[in-house]
């Protein structure tokens, strides 16, 4: 409500070109406003508000604002366009450090980083099992469990699944929709 009345006053000050406005107002509306309740660098600054505002600098910021906004959206709408030009081919992602060592059978001394997972999708679908089995990843990597597990729990078409390097040449699958991490060891790597 006080802001209504503040505009309201911005609005009058606009069509009454007096040096200070608050000077035009009746007591009752000195005290709905809450002018009275101003400290004196609150009513100065409310003042210079009022004053930017008749002079036009208000419209001028606006049109500045307005400037800036266009040229981010610009950016934005170019940045989009690049990006749909150059699509990544499929099969084109980028794998993390331990795996390209371990397609080319090179030793690292670096410890793999936590943010190095090797993401996928099963291919085909995951049902209930108990004991080791094989993954296929859609890209056509294999992996194939190192100990005995289980998973019984709904039949999922191509869930997702990320495979991190542990400790001493170990790797652990999950499947991110199912509880399920298992140790795995490569079969077939592409």
């Amino acid at each position: 409500m006080r802001k209504l009345l503040l505009w309201g006053m911005l609005g009058l000050a606009g069509l009454v070109r007096a040096e200070d406005f608050t000077t035009l107002l009746t007591p009752t509306e000195r005290t709905a406003t809450g002018i009275d309740r101003l400290t004196p660098a609150e009513l100065d600054q409310l003042k210079a508000v009022v004053e930017r505002y008749k002079s036009g600098e208000v419209a001028v910021v606006r049109q500045e604002a307005a400037t800036q906004v266009a040229a981010a959206e610009a950016k934005v709408k170019q940045a989009a366009e690049a990006a749909v030009a150059a699509p990544e081919a499929p099969g084109a992602a980028k794998k993390p450090g331990w795996f390209s060592a371990l397609v080319t059978l090179r030793k690292t001394a670096e410890k793999p980083d936590k943010a190095e997972v090797l993401e996928g999708r099963l291919a085909g679908s995951l049902k209930t099992f108990n004991g080791r089995r094989s993954f296929e990843l859609q890209d056509g990597q294999v992996w194939r469990m190192t100990e005995t597990g289980r998973y019984s729990g709904p039949t999922l078409e191509a869930p997702a699944v990320w495979i991190t390097p542990g400790f001493l040449g170990v790797y652990w699958l999950q499947i991110r929709e199912a509880p399920l991490l298992v140790k795995v060891q490569p079969v077939k790597l592409r």
